[in-house]
């Protein structure tokens, strides 16, 4: 019974979301967190680290939020932008370096129970990696493999 109720959260929308990101040090990234259409109006965060286990129990390190619509914010090497139109909301990274790897949340926040989460797990690669891995990929002559075209700012993908 448990493995197939498991089974069964796994294929609800929305109950497990994740995505995956990778970006070069010294680069920026972009990602872009998708949210309910009845969520337009809430605040929208970014944060740093797990998302809490209870409601109203704390939340991630916070990086970034606001309550403006469609328009920019900024603060340091972080802006986002809450696009209504659409219920998605981007943040985007600046000057990554390779300590930014590791797990973040894009949150919205609700007044009642739990806030809404999207688990972004981002990867930094030095820009040397970037140099290493195409070049011993290039090098091989049996295995015919996608090359990595440029080093400019990469988005997230959402990994259901």
């Amino acid at each position: 019974m448990k493995i197939i109720l498991t089974f069964t959260l796994l294929m609800i929308p929305g109950v497990v979301r994740s995505l995956s990101v990778t970006g070069y040090s010294g680069s920026e990234v972009n990602i872009t967190c998708k949210y309910s259409k009845g969520d337009t109006a809430k605040a929208k965060y970014f944060c740093r680290g797990k998302k809490p286990n209870k409601p109203q129990s704390g939340r991630c390190s916070e990086l970034i939020r606001t309550n403006e619509k469609d328009e920019w914010v900024h603060s340091g090497r972080f802006s986002l932008y809450d696009d209504t139109r659409s219920a998605v909301f981007t943040v985007t990274i600046r000057d990554l370096s390779e300590r930014d790897s590791g797990t973040y949340q894009c949150g919205v926040e609700r007044t009642r129970g739990r806030d809404f989460y999207t688990e972004v797990n981002l990867k930094v690669i030095r820009e040397t990696d970037y140099h290493r891995t195409t070049s011993s990929s290039s090098s091989s002559s049996s295995v015919e493999s996608p090359a990595i075209s440029s080093v400019s700012p990469v988005t997230g993908t959402n990994s259901l």
